[in-house]
């Protein structure tokens, strides 16, 4: 058993994606209400009672690149308030999918393709009808997250504690300028800032893709950890400075209160009612292309058993 997170800051609702009708209870935000300076505050737990699932795409954006990139990760966390249990599943860029209205293409294309006019809010929707209609998986949300706001959201943290199981040595890590920033990490515990924890979470090419998704997650498991041990009172305190630092590499249809009281609810389940997976060799096949391109196909009879017991009530 793993445990999961959903800790980033979040953007308010946009025009252009329409709300999806997912049965969750509305929030209600009380407009003034300020806790006395000496009390903690204890965040509500999400008011919805039906399982929500959640996309989480990590966007491959350079300084001063549009925010509409391809997506360097992505998962779909969900979170069941009534049973008290999240579940994470890693999905690999390279997937070879049906994306609706483009055609086949790697899953990590759809946000683009979506996007073309510059929206993102597009991209993001095409993004969850893409995983939507070849996981059979429903998305009733979206978190888009940049490097930058990664970084600055370990930080905001205090860095996090992390168990490297192997040595990590990669001489083709890619630097922010597309040159090369080798790196090597020694096997142990380690406590990672969110610079290193990024490069952690990216490097592929002392292993493969497979191997990333699961250190994403393991990132994003110790991510929750540290919030826990800090204590989500004073995160609470702290969540409008803690928005403006993060909300320039954010993107989201989630509302920061709804961010607030999911990370609540996350915070509440027990560690042995999260699970995670990850669409590894098991459950793909490599294929190439009629244009020569290297991707993965879904082995539909080996995922979908995967795919119902994370993800069904």
């Amino acid at each position: 058993m793993s445990e999961s997170a959903n800790e980033a800051a979040a953007d308010g609702l946009g025009g252009g994606l329409e709300p999806v009708d997912n049965g969750l209870a509305p929030v209600t935000v009380v407009e003034g209400a300020t806790p006395a300076p000496t009390v903690q505050p204890t965040p509500a737990a999400w008011e919805g009672t039906e399982r929500v699932n959640i996309l989480l795409l990590g966007i491959d954006r350079r300084p001063g690149e549009a925010f509409v990139s391809r997506t360097d990760s992505m998962m779909v966390i969900s979170i069941n308030p009534a049973t008290k249990s999240a579940s994470v599943l890693s999905i690999p860029r390279d997937l070879y999918v049906q994306i609706p209205g483009y055609g086949e293409d790697r899953i990590n294309t759809a946000l683009v393709y979506g996007a073309r006019d510059g929206d993102y809010l597009d991209g993001a929707a095409l993004a969850m009808q893409t995983v939507s209609s070849n996981l059979n998986i429903p998305i009733h949300h979206f978190v888009l997250v940049d490097f930058g706001a990664f970084v600055r959201i370990i930080d905001i943290l205090e860095g996090i504690d992390v168990e490297v199981p192997y040595d990590i040595d990669d001489s083709l890590y890619p630097d922010m300028d597309f040159g090369y920033d080798p790196l090597f990490i020694p096997a142990g515990l380690h406590h990672f800032d969110g610079q290193t924890a990024l490069k952690y979470a990216r490097t592929r090419h002392a292993d493969s893709d497979f191997n990333r998704a699961y250190r994403q997650q393991q990132v994003l498991f110790a991510a929750r950890r540290q919030a826990l041990n800090l204590g989500f009172g004073e995160l609470l305190l702290r969540a409008p400075s803690l928005y403006r630092e993060v909300e320039d590499g954010i993107r989201t249809d989630l509302s920061l209160e709804q961010i607030l009281r999911l990370a609540t609810t996350v915070g509440d389940i027990p560690a042995e009612n999260m699970r995670n997976a990850v669409l590894d060799q098991d459950y793909v096949t490599s294929y190439r292309t009629p244009g020569g391109a290297s991707v993965l196909l879904l082995n539909v009879d080996a995922a979908l058993p995967l795919i119902q017991d994370l993800f069904s009530d």
